[in-house]
């Protein structure tokens, strides 16, 4: 039961996210409200029919539910393209987002970045305590793992907001905005979204096992909550495609000469 919940949850997201990401892509080709509303809507669609001809042609996955998801899917696609055109069509739409989107992101970045402080101290007082008083804890060990996992996911799509990830910026460095603009374009649609998707297809499965039987520590005295820390792997993805929305939002804008 908690595996099919996660494999609705999965394609419901699934269904939100594509929609949303392509709207940075419409409004990169169109000012015009209709005519990039008319372009992204075209987009999902295609998405849509791509989902349903993938699952038709490739069979041997044995997909569970598959055609229930991608009806779930294309349900929640074609709901969220109605109140995108309630509200003003693509453009408006995508300038309200990318701020809450940024807001949301910088937020949660911003808060588990604490838990850095707290790694440390803990840290300390487990070395304290094995070494001094030989006394050792592995539910303090174990914490200081959960604290390490939740910074490096939750914490990851503020990165690239702030431009904190390892980047090999030989070229890029001394780009013209412009050119700096096309390549956070093309990466963020090319690289960053794909490998959103991916994680999050491919990890909520894992995530469902784990809730399955509520999985905990090896040792009884340790953390009995492993199936909270894996739930982060979606959170992980879910924020960093906020991210990336931002940064595809922010690259049109440079490139039709707006400031964001």
């Amino acid at each position: 039961m908690i595996e099919l919940s996660g494999d609705i949850l999965n394609w419901l997201a699934a269904g939100a996210l594509f929609p949303l990401m392509t709207l940075p892509l419409a409004a990169a080709a169109s000012d015009n409200r209709a005519a990039s509303s008319v372009l992204w809507l075209t987009i999902v669609a295609v998405f849509v029919g791509l989902g349903f001809l993938f699952v038709a042609l490739v069979p041997s996955l044995r997909l569970a539910s598959s055609f229930d998801g991608l009806v779930m899917f294309a349900g929640v696609a074609i709901a969220l393209c109605a109140a995108i055109i309630i509200a003003g069509g693509a453009n408006p739409f995508a300038r309200r987002a990318a701020p809450l989107f940024e807001q949301l992101t910088t937020i949660v970045g911003r808060a588990v970045m604490w838990l850095l402080l707290a790694m440390a101290l803990v840290q300390f007082a487990v070395v304290l305590l094995r070494y001094v008083f030989g006394v050792n804890e592995i539910f303090m060990q174990e914490s200081i793992t959960y604290m390490h996992g939740a910074v490096f996911l939750l914490a990851a799509g503020y990165a690239l907001l702030t431009n904190d990830h390892v980047r090999v910026d030989i070229f890029y460095r001394d780009a013209s905005p412009r050119r700096k603009a096309v390549v956070d374009l093309l990466g963020t649609y090319l690289f960053l979204f794909p490998i959103c998707l991916v994680i999050l297809w491919t990890g909520s499965p894992y995530v469902a096992r784990s809730w399955a039987f509520l999985e905990g520590s090896a040792d009884t005295s340790g953390i009995q909550g492993v199936f909270l820390l894996k739930s982060l792997i979606p959170a992980f993805a879910v924020l960093l495609a906020m991210a990336g929305f931002v940064v595809a939002h922010k690259a049109v804008a440079t490139l039709k000469g707006r400031s964001e």
